[in-house]
């Protein structure tokens, strides 16, 4: 397993640039209500991580990935995620607000660029 930047297609680095700030994300505010915030650490949205193995894990191997496969797990990240920031809608003051923060919307923008990568993604050849 290795980064190999230079010779990775678009597909390749969006996948990894993506799970970078995925991962990233988890340290982020997910949820924030005034002064109170919770991290994605904190909210256990890191178990959403493990959709992503299985294309990271390719990535990092050279090897193919089943683009069905790959683009079902980015699908369901985007679903979780979209699930999870619908959830924290609430009440205050007699309005509805959203209390989603940053961190989600981040890890909802970059599962979108997963299925992106995903699709465009071409394995480096051995040299």
């Amino acid at each position: 397993m290795k980064i190999d930047w230079a010779n990775w297609n678009v597909g390749a680095k969006t996948i990894f640039v993506a799970a970078c700030m995925a991962t990233l994300s988890m340290f982020m505010d997910w949820v924030r209500i005034g002064f109170a915030a919770q991290s994605g650490l904190s909210q256990g949205t890191f178990l959403f991580l493990g959709l992503w193995i299985y294309p990271v894990l390719m990535l990092l191997k050279a090897q193919p990935i089943r683009r069905s496969w790959g683009v079902a797990l980015a699908g369901s990240s985007i679903t979780l995620t979209a699930i999870y920031i619908g959830s924290k809608s609430v009440e205050m003051f007699g309005k509805s607000i959203n209390a989603a923060a940053s961190g989600a919307w981040l890890f909802l923008l970059v599962s979108i660029a997963l299925a992106v990568g995903v699709v465009k993604y071409v394995p480096v050849k051995a040299h």
